[in-house]
């Protein structure tokens, strides 16, 4: 499939166009709420992906989140035409909509390395379209390396292990095609930012996810990758930990109610909630260093601060979410367990690295599976 020409991503914004009578209507101050509730219907039917938890009912909120979201894509949508062409374009991995993913072939007579990269949002949005024109995509497959693009189930969808596991699917399903896409299954790399780089940093370390018993094909395939390059990744997805090592204010991330199943509540409720024995079990499988071993692929960690802009302590309750969110102790912790083990794992603040400095860091592991 080609990349979407001019016309075509002006049909998407033509799209985007047909929604706005229903979002204006929507946010109309004053309007009966059976008048409200006929016109969210109505979108929905019309848009029924804007149903984020696919509960049957649309609220403002999400019809909203939809109308920024599709614009954003078809914002995103003219990067393309700076791009090779895509192989495969909004291609399916799995049954949820959002099991979709894009794949550019590398130019290459030999079967080629691949980086498969996914999207931040905090689990809670975001797409892939994130990545188009981005300068690491740009620079793999201009020295040969392939790269597959995903997106994947929010947690407003599907709670902990979804995203995640939709993740390992799609390392699985490139691995199952790759001869016929000329991949090489030996050498897949991931990255991705924040949510993305939560997942990839996961997989480098949790133990394989293969189903050798599947009738799936593709559920029998390997989850293990060569290699990773981590931005903003939080290693642990414990919201005790959170507070004990990285961030010593009260404030729980807005999606962690989503990635653990729990309704909203105020947070010292939920401090309780997430001390009952479920909730520890899902806190101790979602973090990923409670996974690290001696057989894990070396790793890149790279976060908005250097190590030298850190103190030790956790950061002081007035920290933003997005600042502790992402914060370099994250990655410190991992790097000292890591290398406890005689593991690699480079640690770097944004500032001190660059694309050419990560893909030789791709080249440099995928050359040692050769």
């Amino acid at each position: 499939m080609t990349p979407p020409s001019r016309v075509e991503t002006i049909d998407i914004v033509k799209l985007l166009l047909r929604a706005l009578p229903f979002i204006a209507a929507i946010y109309v101050s004053g309007q009966p709420s059976t008048q409200m509730d006929r016109q969210l219907k109505a979108f929905l039917e019309v848009y029924p992906h804007a149903d984020y938890n696919g509960d049957g009912v649309l609220t403002k909120s999400e019809a909203s989140k939809y109308k920024k979201m599709e614009a954003y894509i078809a914002k995103q949508a003219v990067q393309l035409e700076q791009m090779p062409e895509r192989h495969l374009a909004d291609h399916a991995y799995g049954s949820h909509w959002r099991n979709t993913l894009d794949f550019w072939k590398a130019k290459s007579v030999q079967p080629t390395p691949v980086l498969l990269i996914f999207h931040p949002g905090g689990f809670v949005g975001g797409d892939k379209s994130r990545y188009y024109g981005d300068p690491l995509v740009t620079a793999c497959l201009e020295n040969g390396i392939s790269v597959v693009l995903a997106n994947y189930r929010y947690v407003t969808q599907a709670p902990f292990p979804a995203p995640h596991h939709d993740a390992a699917r799609v390392i699985q399903y490139v691995r199952h095609h790759a001869n016929s896409w000329g991949l090489d299954p030996e050498r897949v790399a991931m990255s991705g930012s924040s949510a993305g780089g939560n997942m990839s940093v996961w997989l480098a370390v949790r133990d394989d996810l293969a189903d050798p018993e599947s009738d799936d094909p593709i559920s029998r395939e390997s989850t293990r990758l060569t290699t990773i390059i981590g931005f903003n990744s939080q290693t642990s997805n414990d919201p005790f930990f959170i507070w004990d090592k990285i961030y010593q204010g009260s404030d729980a991330h807005s999606s962690t109610y989503y990635f653990y199943g729990v309704e909203m509540m105020p947070v010292d409720q939920l401090r309780t909630e997430l001390k009952k024995p479920k909730f520890r079990k899902i806190a101790h499988e979602a973090t990923a260093l409670n996974h690290i071993t001696k057989d894990d692929p070396p790793v890149f960690l790279i976060h908005p601060e250097s190590l030298d802009e850190w103190d030790g302590k956790p950061l002081p309750p007035e920290t933003a979410q997005s600042k502790y969110a992402h914060h370099i102790a994250f990655g410190k912790y991992f790097k000292d367990h890591y290398e406890s083990l005689g593991l690699q794992c480079r640690l770097k603040g944004i500032k001190e690295t660059t694309v050419d400095e990560q893909l030789a860091w791709l080249n440099k592991w995928f050359a040692l599976e050769n």
